[in-house]
């Protein structure tokens, strides 16, 4: 069926790009469309009725005009904003690494639904958090838009030996996938990093468990960047691309 030409969809602003002196080009996410862009004509003005509307991480109800080689963006209404996430450059930045995340994990058409839901969930607890939470949210996010893509670690059993894990420290390698267990360890290709039984047991915690929960949950910050910078490590691998933002979000660490 082909595009009405005006529609309008509720989604987020997940990023954007200046253009000329007063216009953007802005990359959204809709539960119904996926990713979506459009284009807005002077946003940038002060006197552009859409100015203070298509902020990063706004969820906006927007319509648009088809149309030749990119939509226009007509209306802008704010359904929810995200204003407390600028409040702190920790949360900040976490609040950037996961859209972007949603980004490089996320596709136009129908089938996001579940990439939105997400996106939605962890957004609102940054919003409502504080700076010690924001790892914590980011390895929420991380490892459940894994599982929702298809593309989630093994950390439950040795992906060489298929043998169940021992309670003892292992070592990660993102080519084979997961967690590798001391007895394959010699049999690896590719750089191995190590992953403390206490992180193992996070990553556990954080698949069988709410975002609420984690969020309340008392994580050693050693640990909980631990766990991150595995699921960096296999997103990076896995999606054959370097995630920027958490980059960083090393910096502001």
């Amino acid at each position: 069926m082909a595009k009405p030409r005006v529609y309008t969809t509720t989604a987020f602003v997940l990023k954007y790009r200046n253009y000329g002196e007063s216009d953007r080009f802005i990359t959204f996410l809709s539960r119904e469309l996926g990713q979506v862009q459009g284009f807005a004509k002077g946003v940038r003005r002060s006197t552009s009725k859409l100015t203070g509307h298509l902020e990063l991480f706004h969820n906006v109800r927007v319509s648009f005009a088809v149309g030749k080689n990119i939509d226009v963006i007509t209306e802008v209404e704010i359904v929810k904003t995200a204003d407390k996430i600028n409040d702190s450059l920790s949360i900040l930045s976490c609040a950037l690494n996961i859209t972007e995340l949603a980004i490089n994990l996320s596709a136009e058409g129908p089938g996001n639904e579940a990439i939105y839901d997400l996106l939605y969930q962890t957004l609102n607890a940054l919003n409502g958090s504080d700076e010690d939470n924001a790892e914590k949210l980011l390895a929420y996010y991380q490892l459940n838009l894994l599982f929702i893509s298809g593309l989630a670690p093994e950390y439950k059993e040795c992906v060489e030996c298929r043998c169940k894990l021992s309670k003892q420290d292992h070592v990660y390698n993102a080519t084979a996938g997961g967690i590798i267990c001391p007895n394959c360890t010699n049999k690896q290709i590719g750089s191995l990093t190590n992953l403390s039984v206490n992180s193992i047991k996070v990553l556990r915690y954080i698949e069988s468990t709410d975002i609420k929960s984690v969020e309340l949950f008392p994580i050693p910050k050693p640990i909980i960047s631990d766990v991150n910078k595995i699921l960096n490590l296999h997103i990076n691998h896995h999606i054959d691309r370097k995630i920027r933002s958490s980059t960083f979000f090393k910096v502001t660490d």
